[in-house]
C-alpha cells in the first residue's frame, strides 16, 4: 500500500481531505474520523487490487461509514476517559500509592488501543466481505460507469465551499447540484 498504487492512494486521501474540510475539531465537537475512513478505503483498494476510478469509488463509498463510526467510538472513549480522570483527581486528594496515576494512564492507553484496533479490524473485515460480494455480483455494472478522478475531487471539494459558512453559497450549491443532476439524467453530461 505504501509503495503500491500511489495514484489511487493519493486520490483517495485527497477525496477525504476535501470532503471533510468543513469539519473543524473546535471545542467539544468530534469531527468524522478521517483516518479510519481513509485507511479503510486504502485497505479495500489494496486488498482487491482496485485501480480504475469506478472501482475505487466503491471503496471510497464503503469507507465513509468508518468516519462516522470512528467519531462515535471516539466520543464513547472520551466519556470513559472522563471517569479515569475522576480517579486521578481522587488520588490527588487522597494519595494511596505512588503507582496509581501510572496505572490509570497505562490502563487507559492500552484499553483505547485495543478498542480502536478491534473496531478497525472487525469492521474492515465486514467491509471487505460486503465489497467482495458487490464486486462479484456487480463488477460489470461498476466497470461501465464513466467516472474519473476529477469528478471525485470536484464533488468532495463541496466540503471546502461549505466551510465558508455562507447561506447564499449553501443555496447556490444545492441549486447547482439539482440542475447538474437533471442535466446528467437527461444525458447532457
Amino acid at each position: 500500500m505504501l509503495f503500491g498504487n500511489m495514484q489511487a492512494s493519493l486520490s483517495c486521501a485527497i477525496f477525504y481531505e476535501l470532503l471533510w474540510l468543513d469539519f473543524l475539531p473546535v471545542g467539544t465537537f468530534i469531527p468524522p474520523h478521517m483516518t479510519a475512513a481513509t485507511f479503510s478505503c486504502l485497505l479495500l483498494v489494496t486488498h482487491f487490487g482496485l485501480d480504475e476510478p469506478p472501482f475505487v469509488f466503491l471503496a471510497l463509498i464503503a469507507g465513509l461509514p468508518m468516519a462516522w463510526l470512528g467519531a462515535r467510538l471516539d466520543r464513547t472513549m472520551r466519556d470513559r476517559l472522563n471517569r479515569s480522570y475522576s480517579g486521578v483527581l481522587q488520588w490527588v486528594r487522597k494519595p494511596v500509592g505512588e503507582n496509581v496515576p501510572t496505572q490509570l494512564i497505562l490502563r487507559t492507553l492500552i484499553g483505547k488501543a485495543l478498542v480502536f484496533w478491534l473496531f478497525f479490524i472487525i469492521l474492515n473485515g465486514l467491509l471487505a466481505l460486503a465489497v467482495g460480494s458487490i464486486l462479484m455480483d456487480y463488477s460489470g455494472q461498476i466497470a461501465s460507469l464513466k467516472l474519473e478522478w476529477y469528478q471525485f475531487w470536484i464533488s468532495a471539494s463541496i466540503g471546502g465551499l461549505l466551510a465558508l459558512r455562507l447561506r447564499s453559497l449553501y443555496l447556490s450549491v444545492g441549486a447547482g447540484a439539482i440542475v447538474f443532476g437533471i442535466l446528467r439524467y437527461i444525458g447532457i453530461f
